[in-house]
């Protein structure tokens, strides 16, 4: 991870086939910004939403910074707006509906003072799917030893 991510999904990675990516801006209060800076954010278990043909980052939670004065009347896992443009959101929504794809949240990271999140069009992996995954990676993995051995 790099000094201008925040947060990653990892496991993102190993439970779907990412397969469009983009990048999508994040309408947030005053204290979540201060709260990100400080990488208080979790998104492992989040998703995106369609509420009126709009998209909505769902189940991220962002943790109060802890000088934040009014603590009680923040809501950690608030639903969030993604801004995007039409064209991306018909885009979105399309496959979401029509593809029985999902949406998912891949990583935020910051773009000079703007927070923007990376989302991806994803498909379901089967169990079958996981252990060929892992498969491949060990393989890789060996395989790197072994050259670093040679070196």
């Amino acid at each position: 991870m790099d000094s201008k991510t925040v947060a990653s999904n990892k496991k993102a990675r190993f439970d779907y086939f990412l397969e469009e990516k983009f990048v999508a801006g994040l309408s947030l209060e005053g204290w979540e910004v201060k709260s990100l800076r400080q990488g208080k954010l979790n998104i492992k278990e989040s998703y995106i939403k369609d509420i009126k043909d709009e998209l909505w980052l769902v189940g991220a939670k962002i943790d109060p910074a802890a000088y934040i004065n009014q603590k009680e009347s923040v809501n950690p896992l608030r639903f969030r707006k993604l801004l995007l443009k039409k064209k991306e959101v018909s885009k979105i929504l399309f496959a979401i509906s029509a593809k029985g794809q999902t949406c998912i949240p891949v990583k935020l990271f910051w773009k000079g003072q703007l927070a923007k999140l990376e989302i991806a069009l994803a498909k379901g992996k089967k169990n079958y799917d996981k252990k060929q995954t892992k498969k491949d990676a060990d393989i890789q993995r060996d395989q790197e030893r072994a050259l670093k051995k040679y070196k």
